[in-house]
C-alpha cells in the first residue's frame, strides 16, 4: 500500500501542473523586485500587529500602515509573476482534488462533486457509492 503512495507522489510529482507550479514559484521567488515587495509589505505587516496589540494608541500610523498594504497587495497582484503561480498552484489544487475524488469514490467515501452521499442515487453526480 505505502509503495503505491510512493508511486502517486512521484506521479504528482512529474505531472505538469506541479512542474509548471514550482516553475512559476521559482520564478515568483527569485524576482528581486518581488523580493523587496513582499518584505516591504512583511515589515509594514509585522509593525501593524505591533501598534495593535500594543498599548500604543497611534491610529494615524495604524492607519498609513493598512492604506501602504492595501497599496502593496495590490502591487503584487497585478505582478505577472504572481498571477502566473496563482494560475499554477489552482491547476494542481485542481489534480489533487481529482485524484482525492478518484481514491474516495474507490472506497465509497465522500467527494467534492458528492457533497455528501445520501444514499439515494436519485440525481447522483457520481460518487460510484
Amino acid at each position: 500500500m505505502i509503495e503505491l503512495a510512493r508511486e502517486l507522489g512521484l506521479a504528482l510529482a512529474n505531472s505538469s501542473e506541479f512542474i509548471c507550479m514550482k516553475q512559476a514559484q521559482g520564478a515568483f521567488e527569485q524576482n528581486e523586485a518581488i523580493g523587496a515587495l513582499m518584505s516591504e509589505l512583511s515589515e509594514k505587516r509585522e509593525r501593524l500587529i505591533a501598534i495593535l496589540t500594543s498599548d500604543e494608541e497611534n491610529d494615524l500610523e495604524a492607519v498609513s500602515l493598512t492604506n501602504d498594504i492595501d497599496r502593496l497587495e495590490l502591487q503584487l497582484k497585478e505582478s505577472p509573476l504572481y498571477s502566473d503561480l496563482v494560475v499554477a498552484q489552482s491547476a494542481f489544487s485542481t489534480l489533487l482534488t481529482a485524484v482525492n475524488d478518484e481514491i474516495n469514490a474507490c472506497i465509497g467515501a465522500e467527494t467534492s462533486a458528492s457533497g455528501g452521499c445520501s444514499g439515494d442515487c436519485g440525481g447522483c453526480g457520481g460518487c460510484k457509492h
